[in-house]
This record gives C-alpha cells, structure tokens and sequence, in this order.
C-alpha cells in the first residue's frame, strides 16, 4: 500500500484552512471577526470539546488557526450548515478533494468529500440519511466521514503557498528504451505536467490564511511554534491530531492519527511537506518533527547545530 496516494484518512486540524478559505469566499466571516474560543460547545443537545480545554477568549481567523481551536470553527460549521448549497464541500472539491490528483502513479484512491445527497444515498435508515449539524461541525475541522489522501492534502497546502493555483503531481519524466553501448537512451514518451489550475479564491482570502499559517509555527500560541520557530528558514504549517476508528492485534477502538502540513521558506516557498503518523498522537509531538526532519535535509540545515540554537535560546 503507497500511503501517499492510496492511504485514506480524517485529515482532522489541517483541514481547518481549507475550511477558513470557503468561509471567507462564501462572504460567511470576516477575517477580523471575533469568534469565541471556548473549551465547549453544546450543539442540539450534543457537546463538543476544544483539544485545548484551558482556553476561552476571542479569536480572529489567524489567531484561530495558529492556536488551531476547534470551537471557533464549530461555528464556521453551524453557519456553513445553515446553507443548503454545501458550500464547504464546493470549495473542497474545486481544492482537489474527493477526486483523483492525476498522479502518474496507481492505484490511487480519491477519498470522500461527505455531502447530504452523499448521506441520503449511502445510510439505509431513515435516522441515518439525515445530514445534521453534527456533521457539518466535524466536517470544519477535518473529523466525521471526510477521508483524504496525504497526496490530497500536500497538493492543497501548494495551493495556498502558490496563490491559488492547484497542480498535478508527477514524477515520471519520460518512458525511455536502452540503446546501444554509448548511446543515449531513446524517449518512448515524454511526460509533462498539465499546467496549475486556478481555483478562484482571492488573494484576500489565501493572505489570511497564509498568516494564520505562519503565526502557527511563530507565535507562542501556536501549535508547532516549539519545532519551527527557530528553524533558520522561515515555515509556515499546521498541525492535526484526528481520530480514526482502528483495528489493532488485541485492541480497537479511536486512534490520533498525527499530522503536519506545510511549506516553506514562507515568503517564497520552495517545498511543500506533508507528514502523517499513522496512530501517532498529536501532530505537534509526532508529525512536526518528521516533517521537520525533511525540510533539514532539503535546506542543508545542521540538525544538531539546530538543537543547540533551540537549547541557547530557551
């Protein structure tokens, strides 16, 4: 199984920025609005917690994603709920969810972006069809049925590091046929990337965002901030921590699956990297340091010059 493009899994708090970017297209926030950001929020009779229970204070859209509080976009979730249309699933589906990247690699699996229509057809009972807002609660912050592909999410956090442009992965240059001693290889066929799509979202909406991103792994709020802050190339990225029903020798139940999405350097970005640890924990613990690792190697960073920068400065 190539996790990168067949692995299926709740994308859980990065996909709070793509949440943040419907929301704003849809005219439903403003950046600079004042969400509360509490420890709880009881929902037609059912609670839902933030990860961060100590924590009750207003928060705008930036400072939201930074300190990636659950609450906040539960109430992005109410209100995308109060709109028949679906508007959080038509901005994912034109960010490449539910759908195939076009990789040049298979098999790859395409996910699912849950929808009510999707809902009414797949549940048999009449209780279960019914799209409540319950699931467009956890739908906001990346839980419930979304399922997503690490290809999926890298692709997105591309998007939003290259202003709004989404792309077609690929890693086959050229088909080529060995020829005789000394001579170069004959191309069967090239093979070339389909050119970036835009997707229509504003440079307004991508700058909040790529702010709310950057003060994550900067301010001391943020969810990654004690891996990137002192990291010599400036990264911006989020982290996730989502629940996954497993099936384990001896044990089942609810596992995190660790995530980090992001890229860097953030003025002018370079590489996009995606981590996933499969029943790992919090993604700041166990997937901001895998990452972390991969943008040392690319940036020629001293991983052990590194940690005594980030000893000294503690």
């Amino acid at each position: 199984l190539n996790r990168a493009v067949a692995g299926v899994y709740p994308p859980g708090s990065t996909f709070k920025p793509m949440s943040a970017l419907a929301a704003l297209e849809e005219g439903m926030v403003a950046s600079d609005e004042l969400i509360q950001c509490t420890p709880k929020e009881v929902i037609d009779g059912q609670t839902f917690t933030n990860w961060d229970p100590f924590v009750n204070e207003p928060m705008q859209m930036t400072t939201a994603l930074a300190a990636s509080c659950d609450t906040y976009f539960y109430q992005l979730g109410l209100r995308f709920y109060e709109r028949p249309d679906s508007p959080l699933q038509k901005w994912a589906r034109k960010m490449g969810f539910g759908a195939a990247t076009g990789v040049d690699v298979r098999p790859e699996e395409i996910g699912l972006m849950p929808t009510p229509e999707w809902r009414r057809r797949f549940f048999r009972t009449e209780i279960d069809k019914i799209w409540t807002s319950g699931d467009s609660v956890q739908l906001a912050i990346g839980q419930g049925d979304v399922l997503v592909t690490p290809l999926q999410m890298t692709r997105f956090y591309a998007m939003v590091a290259n202003g709004g442009k989404l792309v077609e992965p690929h890693i086959v240059k050229s088909v080529e046929e060995p020829s005789g001693e000394g001579q170069p290889p004959v191309v069967l066929r090239p093979y070339s990337p389909k050119p970036p799509r835009d997707v229509g979202v504003s440079p307004g909406a991508l700058r909040v965002v790529q702010e709310g991103l950057y003060a994550a792994t900067h301010e001391s709020y943020g969810t990654s901030a004690g891996i990137f802050g002192s990291f010599p190339v400036e990264i911006a990225g989020k982290t996730g921590t989502a629940e996954k029903f497993v099936r384990l020798p001896g044990y089942q139940g609810l596992q995190d699956q660790a995530w980090w999405c992001g890229y860097g350097p953030y003025g002018k970005p370079e590489l996009v990297v995606c981590a996933v640890i499969e029943n790992g924990g919090h993604g700041g613990t166990a997937a901001a340091p895998a990452a972390l690792q991969v943008f040392q190697q690319y940036f020629n960073v001293d991983p052990e010059a590194f940690v005594a920068t980030i000893q000294e400065s503690d």
